[in-house]
């Protein structure tokens, strides 16, 4: 009861921002299915979370679907922890009431939340591997394609139940029909998950394995995982980021390594008597940080997939049959710093909210909202993925300068149709077009707000290679041409800018 208090008062105090939104616009607003899934391609995710919400919003025809969805896999995911996970009370509290379950993983609308629900509950059916193998696979099978980060934590779950062929008891069950097409089931839904969401070749974060250096990948991880996974498990999962350690006056960094380095090596050592659980985590280290060494950059709800990884290692370790229980305590005591920290850190995450804006979306939805002769604005940012969450808020059209076509997302490719180096002059010339194009005003939202006092400067987008820049004379065609009509100059996240009414120059013929 306490945790969904929690979760409805933050979620009534959250924006949305365009990495939660354009996940909910692919899933609704593709002509069908088939296209829905074909457009996966440009987003880097597998299908499950955008069939949920596609499914949802057939349903319902609200766009409540997104928030409601996302807050009832985490009150399932804290249900199941609480009353399944074999730890001590306090251990369990402190993991539904972090960083990750109580806030990251549920008042932000993404597909990783659903992919740490599916985990858990392969850990609840993974003691009904021997008799009833398909519960646990169609599990793991399902949080294989809700990111790519759950299908790499899926395929070491996988390994764990495959080391049942190490058991007398459990190699006969392992080889029976049941079990093999279970685990098929599992290593073909990961291939199925890793081929939706691999990106084309031209696309920002499209990933060649030869640009792994495992040498210095296999260094690091031995010599110090806290540095191997700087930036990643070490910064945020064990500081959510700069919290609660600016407030201490801890440097995050070197606090992060530390902690992270104590908490695996106590881990592996709480571990030394199940060999397949210890291999396991050092599978998870390893695999992890290629992963966000080499195709993702890690953030906190990345690490969020570690940390439950890690807890479900723990899980499966302690539950293991025919096994003493005396290191179970131990077991807990080497994940309480991960998740205490997470705890305090909470309090901290979730203040932010209070003060400012996740995005300025919601506020710009408002004030369309508010201003009538805007009903028919046209809607155009620099850069242009900055309007990405509009279309939550609002009915407007937009327009992405730099795709020269109105669409409710970008494509962080490097085609032939994307304009790569964007000026100033060159964006209002554009703004122009549209808005003598379609009789209609052009609201440009400029996210490079030291426009408004720098003569002169360089922004850089993220498409790789792009650039965006302004002279003092576009500054000067800026206010002759534009009016300043509204400003949202704070948010937690990047998304906010001041907006210019660029209005129609041309006559009607």
């Amino acid at each position: 009861g306490a945790y969904v208090v929690l979760l409805v008062t933050l979620a009534f105090r959250h924006e949305m921002w365009r990495d939660e939104v354009r996940a909910f616009s692919v899933a609704t607003r593709a002509a069908s299915w088939g296209q829905m899934l074909s457009d996966l391609h440009h987003e880097g995710h597998p299908a499950l979370w955008y069939i949920m919400l596609r499914a949802g919003y057939a349903i319902t025809r609200s766009s409540l679907v997104l928030p409601i969805t996302a807050i009832l896999v985490a009150v399932a995911a804290a249900y199941l922890i609480l009353r399944y996970a074999p730890f001590p009370f306090w251990l369990r509290l402190l993991a539904v009431f972090g960083a990750f379950l109580g806030f990251e993983l549920s008042i932000v609308a993404r597909n990783y939340g659903i992919g740490v629900l599916l985990m858990v509950a392969a850990c609840v059916m993974f003691g009904q591997r021997r008799t009833q193998p398909w519960y646990p696979a169609i599990c793991l099978a399902l949080m294989a394609n809700t990111s790519v980060h759950a299908a790499l934590a899926s395929l070491v779950l996988v390994l764990v139940w495959i080391s049942d062929a190490f058991n007398r008891n459990g190699r006969r069950t392992l080889f029976r029909r049941a079990s093999i097409g279970s685990i098929a089931l599992v290593v073909a839904s990961v291939s199925i998950a890793f081929a939706t969401a691999r990106p084309t070749s031209d696309m920002a974060w499209a990933f060649s394995p030869a640009g792994i250096d495992t040498g210095h990948v296999l260094r690091t991880m031995v010599t110090d995982p806290g540095l191997a996974l700087h930036g990643v498990l070490g910064a945020n999962v064990a500081a959510a980021g700069e919290f609660p350690w600016r407030y201490l006056s801890i440097d995050p960094e070197a606090a992060s390594r530390i902690i992270v380095d104590v908490v695996l090596l106590w881990l592996a050592w709480s571990l030394r008597s199940r060999p397949v659980h210890l291999i396991a985590m050092l599978v998870t280290i390893i695999g992890f940080e290629v992963l966000f060494r080499e195709v993702y950059s890690g953030a906190l709800r990345h690490e969020g997939i570690i940390a439950f990884l890690l807890f479900s290692i723990c899980w499966l370790a302690q539950e293991q049959p025919g096994r003493e229980t005396r290191e179970s305590p131990t077991i807990a005591l080497g994940l309480l710093p991960l998740f205490a920290i997470q705890a305090a850190a909470l309090p901290f995450v979730a203040q932010r909210y209070f003060f400012k804006p996740a995005s300025a979306s919601k506020g710009y939805g408002a004030f369309l909202e508010s201003h009538p002769r805007y009903r028919d604005a046209i809607l155009m940012s620099e850069p242009d993925y900055m309007m990405e969450a509009l279309p939550y808020y609002s009915g407007n059209r937009v327009y992405m300068p730099r795709q020269r076509e109105f669409h409710y997302r970008v494509y962080f490719d490097r085609g032939q149709k994307r304009i790569q180096h964007l000026s100033l002059d060159r964006l209002l010339t554009i703004a122009d077009s549209v808005a003598c194009a379609h009789e209609a005003p052009v609201l440009l939202a400029l996210a490079n707000t030291e426009i408004s006092w720098k003569a002169s400067g360089t922004g850089r987008p993220q498409y790789k290679g792009a650039t965006f820049w302004w002279t003092e004379g576009d500054r000067i065609k800026l206010y002759r041409r534009g009016r300043l009509v509204a400003s949202f100059p704070e948010s937690i996240s990047d998304e906010y800018y001041h907006v210019f009414e660029i209005a129609p120059a041309c006559k009607s013929s």
